[in-house]
């Protein structure tokens, strides 16, 4: 008959084994993390952004075919309201969506991400230029695309994250109304129009905080 062999045979893992893995594991979740939260950040203010540039578009588009005017504006939280982006056709001109007319989308801000603009410009104070909303009721600084494809003042939305992070849509030039993603460098004059650059624009990669 054979003999047993020395040794652990089919044992577990034992006691040091394991706390050698689980400090593994902590050191890696110490790296992980922020990058992860950055990601998180980054994805939020991105997809306001790019939520907002199709929102754009398609009002651009319905502007065209509906051989009327269509607006997008901002709008800050209001009692169980939230902040949220909002497209609308606007045959009438008075600045309010057609009764008769399906709106053309609206989306929340999401949690983080705010209308901001750098330094500290906040809600309507943010937007860069755009046109006066033409409900006498109504916020100014909205984007309005005429029949013809066009855009009534060029301009665009901004959005800051808690971190410091910020982007715009802008539209330019009115005749065409290219819409654009951008981000600034040093972030401390929202008016300095060389500070917003495009994603790979001459090279360069955006910075995230």
């Amino acid at each position: 008959m054979n003999k047993p062999q020395p040794g652990r045979g089919h044992g577990g893992f034992t006691l040091i084994e394991m706390i050698v893995v689980m400090a593994l594991m902590i050191i890696l979740l110490l790296f992980a993390v922020p990058a992860l939260l950055t990601s998180m950040r980054q994805g939020k203010i991105r997809g306001t952004a790019t939520e907002t540039a199709t929102l754009m578009r398609l009002a651009r588009l319905e502007a065209i075919k509906r051989s009327c005017t269509s607006i997008v504006r901002i709008a800050e939280a209001v009692d169980a309201n939230p902040a949220h982006v909002e497209g609308f056709p606007d045959c009438d001109g008075d600045g309010l969506a057609d009764a008769n007319k399906p709106t053309l989308g609206s989306f929340p801000l999401p949690n983080g991400v705010h209308f901001l603009a750098p330094p500290n410009l906040a809600a309507e104070d943010s937007v860069g230029g755009l046109s006066t909303d033409p409900n006498p009721d109504g916020d100014a600084n909205v984007a309005i695309f005429q029949p013809d494809g066009s855009i009534r003042d060029i301009g665009g939305f901004r959005f800051g994250d808690d971190a410091g992070n910020f982007l715009e849509v802008w539209v330019a030039p009115a005749a065409t109304a290219r819409i654009e993603i951008h981000k600034c460098r040093a972030c401390t004059d929202a008016t300095d129009r060389t500070d917003w650059y495009a994603a790979g624009e001459g090279g360069e990669a955006w910075q995230w905080k």
